[in-house]
């Protein structure tokens, strides 16, 4: 659904997991309650169009509308926005920080790094 906010009204208390409730009223009628983790939220700005979803609730008053923004595509709920790394490119990493670490520690000669390195990672990749 799209309408224009006409009128945002912030609540004083914040619920039980520090989150702001507004009260959004719009151009079409609609009004429901929309809950941010920001006091200053921007998702609804009076006088821009919104895109946004109404659930209709059940409350210990009655029923209520409760608004949510649509999720951006892409966008899984408690995940991680970065795209998970591939388990090879931080083998690469992790070998040649060891690599590098054996020789600050006299273990290997600076000249013999690329060989430290392809050993550890030859027995990091044998292991996945």
């Amino acid at each position: 659904m799209k309408a224009r906010p006409t009128k945002i009204t912030k609540l004083d208390k914040l619920d039980t997991f520090g989150n702001t409730t507004f009260v959004i009223e719009f151009d079409e009628g609609a009004k429901g309650f929309y809950t941010s983790k920001y006091a200053d939220q921007n998702k609804f700005i009076v006088g821009n169009v919104a895109d946004f979803e109404v659930e209709v609730k059940q409350g210990s008053k009655g029923q209520y509308n409760k608004l949510t923004v649509p999720q951006a595509a892409g966008f899984k709920p408690g995940g991680s926005a970065r795209p998970a790394i591939d388990p090879k490119v931080q083998m690469i990493s992790f070998s040649m920080s060891y690599a590098k670490d054996l020789v600050v520690a006299g273990k290997v000669d600076y000249k013999e790094i690329d060989k430290a390195f392809e050993k550890i990672y030859s027995l990091m990749i044998s292991k996945i």
